[in-house]
C-alpha cells in the first residue's frame, strides 16, 4: 500500500492526491529518442549535444566508456555526491530502461537509480530505486515522489511501495521506468511497483541515472515516447 506523506496540508489539498494500484504494463514503446548515448565528451559538466534535442552531462562522479559498450561510474568524494548522468530535456511520458551492474565488493552504498526531475522544485518527481546497501533509502526496490524546497525542506514523499530483492554484484539487470500522464510502473529483477499521482502529469526535465557512491556500470539505456496505454 503507498504511504504518502505531506509535509505542508496546503500542498496536500492543492494536489489532490490519487493513488491506485494499476494492473498490467502501462504503456507501448513510441519513438526512440534515446539509445545508448555515451559518446562524446565524458568530462563533468561538459554538455554533449545529441539528438532529438536532447543534451547529455556528467552532474557527478568520474564515467569512463568500456571495451564492450558499457559506461563505468567511479565515485568521487570532492563532488558531494554519487556518480549521476543527466539527460536533459523537456518530456511529460516516457519510458526508459537500462541495464546496471553493482560493484562485485559487497560493502555499503550499493544501488542504481533512475529518476525524473521537474524544473521548478528539488528532490525528484519520480525515482525509481534498487537498493542493497545504500542509507538514503530503504533496502529493496522502491518507487517514490519526492518534492523539497529551494531549502531542501521537504514538502511532500509519496513511496508507492517496497519490494525485496535480491542483486547479486557483478550480475547485470534490467531497471524499467513508465511514466504516463499520472500514472508510473517500475519493474526490476522481476519485481513490479506501481501507482497514481497527479503531481506526476507534468513536464519533467531530466532523466538522471545515479549509481551509489560504491560506484557500478550501466549499459543499454534507451528512452521512447509513449505511443499509447496498450501493452
Amino acid at each position: 500500500m503507498p504511504i504518502v506523506r505531506f509535509l505542508n496540508s496546503l500542498v496536500a489539498v492543492a494536489l489532490l492526491l490519487s493513488v491506485t494500484t494499476l494492473a498490467g504494463p502501462l504503456a507501448k514503446k513510441g519513438t526512440l529518442v534515446l539509445d545508448s548515448p555515451f559518446e562524446g565528451s565524458l568530462v563533468r559538466h561538459e554538455q554533449v549535444d545529441l539528438k532529438g534535442g536532447w543534451t547529455r552531462r556528467i552532474s557527478f562522479g568520474d564515467w569512463s566508456l568500456q571495451s564492450d559498450g558499457s559506461l563505468l561510474a567511479v565515485n568521487v568524494p570532492e563532488h558531494g555526491h554519487g556518480p549521476v548522468l543527466t539527460y536533459i530535456a523537456p518530456v511529460t511520458d516516457i519510458i526508459i530502461e537500462c541495464e546496471f551492474k553493482l560493484p562485485l565488493e559487497e560493502g555499503p552504498n550499493r544501488h542504481f537509480r533512475i529518476f525524473l526531475d521537474h524544473a521548478d522544485y528539488r528532490g525528484h518527481n519520480i525515482q525509481s530505486t534498487a537498493n542493497v546497501s545504500s542509507t538514503f533509502r530503504p533496502v529493496g526496490f522502491t518507487l517514490q515522489h519526492l518534492r523539497k524546497d529551494q531549502d531542501a525542506k521537504i514538502e511532500e514523499d509519496v513511496e508507492f511501495g517496497l519490494e525485496p530483492l535480491d542483486l547479486k554484484g557483478g550480475v547485470w539487470y534490467k531497471m524499467r521506468l513508465e511514466v504516463l500522464g499520472g500514472r508510473t510502473r517500475a519493474t526490476v529483477a522481476g519485481k513490479t511497483i506501481e501507482g497514481e499521482h497527479s503531481a506526476l502529469n507534468v513536464e519533467k526535465s531530466k532523466i538522471g541515472l545515479n549509481p551509489g557512491l560504491a560506484g557500478g556500470s550501466i549499459r543499454n539505456f534507451k528512452a521512447w515516447k509513449v505511443e499509447s496505454i496498450d501493452p
